[in-house]
């Protein structure tokens, strides 16, 4: 049972590792991006670069702007008064909810000397509960695997 142990240990470590560092690692926080944002324009960070969000959805607009269907999809970005927007081409008021957390691929886009978060469509924002839950899981299941390797004993019979 000692390999149980040593292999739920490995997964524990993975398990922290991965909760710790995957989203940091991998996206960009709305608040990375408010402090990143000056006078119409993200400092850092080029038109046409595509990043990955991973914010919590403060609020979800929908306008039909001439033919056009755009969700501004608010993020909270840890002040309350400055939200970060990302608009997604379509009707994405039924992939998320208000206080759900997400992630999506967005693309800075310019107009008229103004930047702004787009996403390409409304399937491309994602919740991310199951990948969150995934971590956890790995983690979880890691404890258990140490905690039965090392308590469970092998009782040996004597020879002789």
């Amino acid at each position: 049972m000692r390999k149980l142990a040593v292999a739920g240990l490995i997964l524990t470590i993975v398990g922290i590792l991965l909760v710790v560092g995957f989203w940091p690692l991998t996206s960009v926080s709305p608040s990375q991006l408010l402090a990143a944002h000056s006078n119409g324009s993200y400092a850092g960070y080029a038109v046409g670069t595509r990043i990955t969000i991973h914010g919590q959805v403060m609020d979800a607009s929908y306008a039909d702007y001439f033919g056009a269907p755009l969700t501004r999809l608010d993020l909270n970005s840890g002040d309350p008064n400055n939200p970060v927007s990302v608009y997604v081409q379509g009707d994405a008021r039924g992939a998320v909810t208000p206080g759900e957390t997400v992630y999506m691929s967005a693309v800075l886009e310019q107009v008229f000397g103004v930047e702004y978060w787009q996403v390409s469509t409304p399937t491309d924002v994602h919740a991310a509960w199951p990948v969150d839950y995934g971590m956890y899981g790995l983690t979880v299941l890691g404890v258990v695997m140490v905690g039965v390797g090392s308590l469970s004993r092998r009782h040996a019979q004597p020879e002789g």
